[in-house]
């Protein structure tokens, strides 16, 4: 495989890679929950309350009302405006700007994106097949955005931004967690990435946790990879940005510099 065609390849699996990574090792820990947690512990967590049948009846309608009302909130979650050199988001209350001359995927683009790479990400195997659906179905795909078409034969830097609902009962609380889970599932798969230590940085005026990975792209080039994440409303929000020398980093760091959260 030739150098660009490898790194363009790179370049389309990033999406399917962060999405699949944190739904398997979430499954594992939402089993281990379910094995060592009681379902009656919401039901009895009020110790001065009577424990009268009535009691428990309206217990359980408040539960059921409570997660009716987290049910129809969700379909205000939206996947935000993407315009030549800009992305905005109100439900997660974030915005950016990024090259007009850059190429930019919506939402339904992105999809196709990940239809494609998930089969080559999966191979034949049936469990993987299933994490990549589960995830799918859970993830936002927000902006997509990057100098050089991704099917073409260059790559260039570019900037991502995704997010998937979680659960503190699986175990992902920060984004720290979630990317902990990512980092989980590359080390298993034995992709050729190199790990440098969990950091947090400041973007826009929020807090995230970055997890940065390098991959040895031949010819003395290396791709770097960015991966900021952050619990808002119930999902992982997550930047990714993909710089490969110097001068593709000043252009990633401009647009970090946009970004601003309400």
């Amino acid at each position: 495989m030739s150098i660009p065609k490898k790194a363009s390849f790179f370049a389309m699996l990033i999406m399917i890679l962060l999405v699949a990574a944190a739904c398997g090792n979430k499954a594992d820990n939402n089993a281990k929950t379910n094995e060592s947690v009681p379902t009656e512990t919401t039901a009895g967590t009020d110790t001065d309350t009577a424990k009268t049948e009535d009691t428990e009846n309206t217990e359980s309608l408040e539960a059921s009302s409570s997660e009716s009302k987290v049910a129809d909130n969700s379909k205000d979650v939206e996947l935000g405006t993407t315009e030549q050199g800009s992305y905005n988001n109100d439900y997660f209350g974030v915005s950016l700007k990024f090259p007009e001359a850059w190429e930019f995927q919506d939402g339904d683009g992105m999809n196709e994106l990940t239809s494609a790479s998930s089969e080559a990400i999966a191979g034949d195997d049936e469990t993987k097949k299933k994490q990549i659906e589960l995830s799918q179905a859970k993830t936002l795909n927000l902006l997509m955005a990057s100098q050089y078409p991704l099917d073409g034969g260059q790559v260039g830097p570019s900037a991502m931004a995704i997010a998937e609902k979680v659960s503190l009962l699986q175990g992902i609380r920060t984004g720290k967690d979630y990317l902990e889970a990512t980092k989980k599932f590359m080390v298993d798969n034995q992709f050729p990435y190199e790990y440098k230590e969990f950091t947090t940085e400041t973007i826009g005026g929020k807090e995230m946790d970055l997890m940065q990975i390098t991959m040895d792209a031949g010819n003395g080039s290396t791709i770097t990879q960015d991966y900021y994440s952050t619990i808002i409303e119930g999902y992982a929000f997550n930047f990714i940005f993909t710089y490969l020398d110097d001068k593709t980093k000043a252009e990633i760091d401009t647009i970090k510099k946009s970004v601003q959260f309400k």
